[in-house]
């Protein structure tokens, strides 16, 4: 049970804390560490206090506490201290925090909501057997996936998974006083109704938290987005008018306006003459010329679907990842979607664009400004793999002779416009021509590309590329941006303090086996992540069989363990796992996954498995004959939690040198754990 209230309740907070709180939409593998050190220390805790079950008994409370706190923070208005990195943060209003304090406080209070929960499982660890243990922790694990999967497949709302987190949470309280099963029932329900009431407008996608508000026209400025209101004199505001929702409404992700479905129609240019410039944004793609068919990547809401079907395309594919978006499209005031000649598709852009899906006259690049990261294991956003040369040159390979690829993105600083030229040359072999520097656009920048467009100016010898191996997009340059190395030395620092407090005098010191066990394979996981999201698409499906995956091979690998452990002879045999594991890695290095991409769909996720479940298989083979021979199954895994907070951080290697080096330094940590094998590291008592 431990297991699954485990997993039920980190998916759920890594769902709903990111998407209540805006800013951690970009930092949701530090949420992630931020439940991977509570767990630590609470299983830490459970060592150096044993028998005290009342802390896992504050579970329940500890989650009501989180949901306060989550619903305070959003209204914070989080800043950033440069423009190394891109936030597309919206909100005007609310207290202004600086970014690196704030993510500190979440990332403490994150940690303490989930040690209790450490405590729990901690004490089911504790004792003779611990395969055993480990193995019922990872059945439950994988019970937790499968029921948080269904819930996401049919659209649950926060309040249902809330629920049965926090349900699961009472399950130590069976042995409790009735005063305290009192309090942890309260808690519960608490938690699920503060999150009802705060939910109750929005719909949560597998992607994103997603809700509807008015839309707003200016008689001379035209559309006015929400978080421009407040920018306008009070005259403006004055003169703004709410449309009905017949004629256009607002699509608010994470609590910002993201999209608004709007009938720009010859009849509702009648009405508001100044949506003119509005309608332009959608119609460039098209003017001068035949749409002919037309594939649309990112069709969101429908508006570039509607200005195709003006246009008078004689077919339209439209392709939109997120299920509700593209559920919200069906209002469109043009309805779209519903006519003959579209046909939607619910699918990764990059994931269709690598199918036999035919030729197109014209392939239009949506608004592709992602507000939330690929998964919680990677600082990739939903939208990075769309926007590489190799993903351009898939695209290319889709159109007909004489065949235009327009992209239109809201970015416009002068170093982003650059790279983004400089990628769409690498893949056409020739600069892309800037439509919106020869046509005014209201809402961004608009490239073109095709052997039969004019090219545009040449590009800048030192622009770099959007590559599939470095795929950061809204990063200025190859390096760590200065945030985010202030905010990973204070985290590494309040993980160090909490892991201290909940060892106490008593333990000091990790088994550093254990610990860079736990920072190789977060590298691990997190590479292949990125591969299988190249090569099956970045949707929440994938993301979900990775985790499943993950603990499907520990399963595995653990019931090898067992049968190596008790050989008379064992050292041999791990010495062959460690072979087996360099091997490996070895391949994931040398194996690109545009290696694989051009297979059939089936071997791709054959071949893809296999790259990504070997090493680790045999990481957590290791993982599995060392606990079997480690003295405190509790003290190893809370050693391996917390190496995985420094292989979280030292994942971010990848803005530097791509994600290709990661497999690098996991081979490096491996060493390490060789070298570290039945040599339990000491420190001093104030460090761990």
């Amino acid at each position: 049970m431990a297991g699954a209230a485990t997993m039920v309740t980190e998916l759920t907070v890594l769902r709903y804390v990111p998407g209540s709180v805006r800013v951690l939409g970009y930092f949701t593998n530090f949420v992630l560490l931020a439940a991977f050190v509570g767990l630590g220390i609470g299983m830490l805790a459970s060592r150096r206090w044993p028998g005290r079950g009342w802390i896992s008994w504050l579970a329940s409370i500890a989650l009501v506490g989180l949901v306060v706190l989550t619903e305070l923070a959003r209204h914070v208005r989080v800043l950033s201290s440069g423009e190394d990195v891109l936030f597309l943060e919206y909100q005007t209003l609310g207290p202004k925090v600086p970014l690196q304090p704030f993510l500190v406080i979440a990332y403490v209070a994150i940690a303490l909501s989930f040690a209790p929960l450490g405590y729990w499982v901690g004490t089911t660890l504790a004792g003779d057997r611990p395969l055993v243990r480990y193995a019922y922790n990872l059945v439950g694990g994988l019970a937790g996936i499968a029921v948080f999967a269904a819930f996401s497949a049919a659209g649950a709302r926060p309040w249902v998974w809330m629920a049965v987190a926090a349900g699961t949470l009472l399950a130590p309280l069976l042995r409790a006083p009735v005063a305290w099963k009192a309090a942890g029932l309260a808690a519960a329900l608490a938690a699920t109704v503060l999150l009802s009431q705060s939910t109750r407008d929005a719909v949560w996608s597998p992607y994103q938290k997603i809700s509807v508000g008015p839309a707003r026209v200016h008689p001379e400025l035209g559309l006015v987005s929400e978080w421009q209101i407040p920018q306008l004199t009070p005259e403006a505001r004055r003169a703004l008018a709410t449309l009905p929702e017949s004629r256009g409404f607002t699509v608010r992700v994470n609590d910002d306006s993201y999209q608004v479905p709007i009938d720009l129609s010859n009849g509702a240019l009648e009405t508001e003459p100044a949506l003119g410039r509005l309608r332009l944004q959608y119609d460039l793609p098209f003017l001068g010329r035949q749409p002919g068919r037309v594939l649309v990547l990112g069709a969101g809401t429908g508006n570039d679907v509607a200005a195709a079907l003006r246009a008078g395309a004689t077919h339209v594919d439209a392709v939109e990842i997120d299920p509700e978006i593209l559920r919200l499209g069906a209002r469109h005031p043009e309805r779209p979607y519903a006519d003959a000649r579209v046909t939607s598709y619910v699918a990764d852009a990059r994931t269709f664009l690598s199918r036999d899906a035919g030729s197109y006259d014209t392939i239009v690049y949506g608004l592709l400004d992602s507000h939330v990261l690929l998964s919680s294991m990677s600082n990739v956003r939903l939208d990075s793999y769309v926007f590489t040369v190799e993903s351009f040159a898939l695209a290319r390979g889709h159109l007909e002779s004489g065949g235009v690829l327009v992209v239109s993105h809201a970015v416009g600083q002068p170093w982003f416009v650059e790279r983004m030229r400089a990628t769409l040359a690498s893949a056409f072999e020739r600069p892309p021509l800037l439509v919106s520097e020869k046509v005014r656009n209201p809402i961004g920048f608009v490239y073109a590309a095709g052997d039969t467009v004019p090219p545009g100016a040449p590009v800048s010898p030192n622009a770099g590329l959007i590559e599939d191996d470095w795929p950061f997009v809204y990063l200025r340059a190859r390096a760590i941006p200065g945030d985010y190395l202030v905010a990973m030395a204070l985290i590494a620092l309040a993980s160090v303090v909490l892991v201290r407090v909940g060892a106490g005098s008593r333990f000091r010191g990790v088994d550093f086996h254990f610990f860079f066990l736990g920072a190789g394979f977060l590298l691990l996981e997190t590479r292949g992540l990125a591969v299988l999201a190249l090569l099956l698409g970045t949707t929440w499906s994938v993301t979900s069989s990775v985790f499943a995956g993950v603990l499907t091979m520990a399963l595995g690998s653990t019931a090898l363990g067992a049968r190596l452990s008790k050989l008379e002879a064992p050292e041999r045999t791990i010495r062959l796992v460690y072979v087996l594991l360099a091997a490996t890695l070895l391949l994931q290095f040398v194996v690109a996954p545009a290696d694989l991409a051009g297979l059939p769909i089936a071997s791709r996720i054959f071949f893809g498995a296999c790259l990504v479940s070997l090493p680790l298989f045999a990481s957590g083979t290791i993982f599995a004959t060392s606990l079997a021979r480690a003295g405190a199954a509790d003290r190893a895994l809370a050693s391996n939690l917390t190496g995985a907070i420094a292989g979280g951080l030292a994942e971010y290697v990848s803005m530097i040198a791509g994600f290709r080096a990661l497999v690098i330094l996991a081979a490096v940590f491996y060493a390490l754990t060789y070298l570290a094998r039945g040599r339990p590291g000491v420190v001093s008592p104030g460090v761990v």
